[in-house]
């Protein structure tokens, strides 16, 4: 594993995704500067989500055909470039093409920056890509931190600083990996694949394995939505609670994403993926169980058929027993790890089912399968308004359950790219 290589495409990662973290943060300041409604600000995500993860697989494709290393750079200049532009643009439609823009970048990004990925992490992929994996998540984490910091002090002119750390990295970028496919660079790289080297796809268990991301992808924004209301309104804590209890989440998610490729890279990745679907299911559950104030025991167990009281009557309620609270962080803990530490297993084995077009899996497993979680989002929130947290959490579940199922279907890349040689 070249991991210079491996720590700059990783940096590039945290670059590019910096910018899809801090949209978010920023709407309320553009809802404040040009008075946009709610309608206007939600259009803004729309963009960017459309155009950073649905067309993904389209770049992905493009990458696997006239595959070149700037691809990376420039998605990189185009993410911060278009985010930094907002600053500037007072016009809905002017911001809302800047935003475009940015998600192209990030679209344009990702396919070639994991096909990159791919190919310098030679034996060790599991890890590498989850080092890979792990800048975007950073990024994430950086990007309200920074778009809040920048704007309070700046106004929104502050947007220029993603511009300014876009530019610099994708500068950095180009003059590093920019002869990534010299022999040089292929002698300190990794030698082909077997799977490449065969040159084989296997789509019927690449499809398998998407509808197994498209589960996580629910999952993952199901709990990011869902475990800070928890501790609001079913613990009946603080929402400073609330926020660092999805701190913990997330930063030993993140930590288990890289624990997870090194697992991957030694177990195998069917073994990690697997495993850690057996590990959710009765996480969720359990999590789902734990009792807040005034929770019967009808309503742990029938929570669709037990009436809700409203957030209101929750806030207003008794705290619940200490031991609750505790037995929720211990539980964060195999939630985030099971769906954290599968993540790089499965855009490896993405890659390796489809050997011939590693870019194209590379924008399905990363973009357009995890955008799944965002279109069922808003049917976990009215099961959660009609029936419960508790009731949205056991749909969660069975949503595991369903991931499971297609975890176990897949058949490791080995035993297709075998089965293929022998039908020759």
């Amino acid at each position: 594993m070249d991991k210079k290589k491996i720590f700059l495409v990783s940096l590039g990662h945290l670059s590019c995704d910096v910018n899809g973290g801090a949209l978010p943060a920023l709407l309320p300041f553009l809802i404040a500067a040009y008075h946009f409604d709610y309608q206007a600000a939600a259009g803004f995500m729309f963009a960017y989500s459309c155009l950073s993860s649905i067309i993904q697989p389209a770049f992905g494709y493009l990458s696997d055909k006239i595959s070149k290393p700037w691809f990376i750079p420039a998605g990189v200049l185009l993410a911060g470039g278009g985010l930094a532009c907002i600053g500037f643009l007072s016009g809905y439609w002017a911001i809302f093409a800047a935003i475009a823009v940015s998600g192209v970048g990030a679209a344009l990004f990702h396919p070639e920056g994991a096909r990159y990925a791919n190919k310098v992490s030679g034996a060790s992929k599991g890890t590498g890509i989850s080092l890979f994996s792990m800048g975007g998540n950073g990024g994430f984490v950086l990007g309200p931190i920074l778009a809040v910091a920048a704007v309070s002090h700046f106004g929104m002119p502050g947007t220029l600083v993603f511009g300014l750390l876009s530019t610099v990295m994708a500068a950095v970028l180009l003059r590093q990996i920019s002869h990534m496919d010299s022999p040089h660079a292929a002698a300190r790289g990794a030698s082909p694949s077997p799977e490449a080297a065969q040159g084989g796809n296997d789509w019927k268990e690449f499809s398998k394995l998407t509808f197994a991301i498209m589960t996580r992808s629910i999952l993952f924004v199901g709990l990011n939505t869902f475990i800070p209301l928890y501790w609001i309104h079913t613990f009946g804590q603080s929402k400073t609670a609330g926020a660092l209890a999805l701190t913990c989440f997330c930063t030993f998610g993140v930590m288990s994403n890289f624990v997870g490729g090194l697992m991957a890279d030694r177990f195998g990745y069917l073994r990690i993926i697997r495993f850690s679907y057996l590990l959710l299911i009765p996480s969720i559950f359990a999590f789902a169980l734990i009792p807040g104030p005034e929770a019967s025991p009808l309503s742990l167990f029938l929570p669709f058929l037990t009436p809700q009281p409203a957030p209101a009557d929750i806030a207003a309620a008794a705290a619940p027993a200490v031991t609750s609270i505790h037995l929720a962080l211990a539980l964060l803990l195999p939630l985030g790890f099971s769906l954290y530490a599968p993540f790089s297993s499965m855009v490896v084995l993405g890659q390796k089912y489809l050997a011939k077009n590693i870019g194209f899996a590379s924008g399905v497993t990363l973009g357009l399968a995890t955008s799944m979680g965002g279109i069922v989002a808003p049917l976990l929130g009215w099961v959660a308004d009609h029936h419960g947290l508790p009731a949205a959490m056991f749909c969660m579940g069975g949503v595991a359950l369903l991931g499971t199922f297609f975890a176990f279907r897949l058949v490791p890349s080995e035993k297709t790219q075998g089965a293929r040689r022998r039908s020759v």
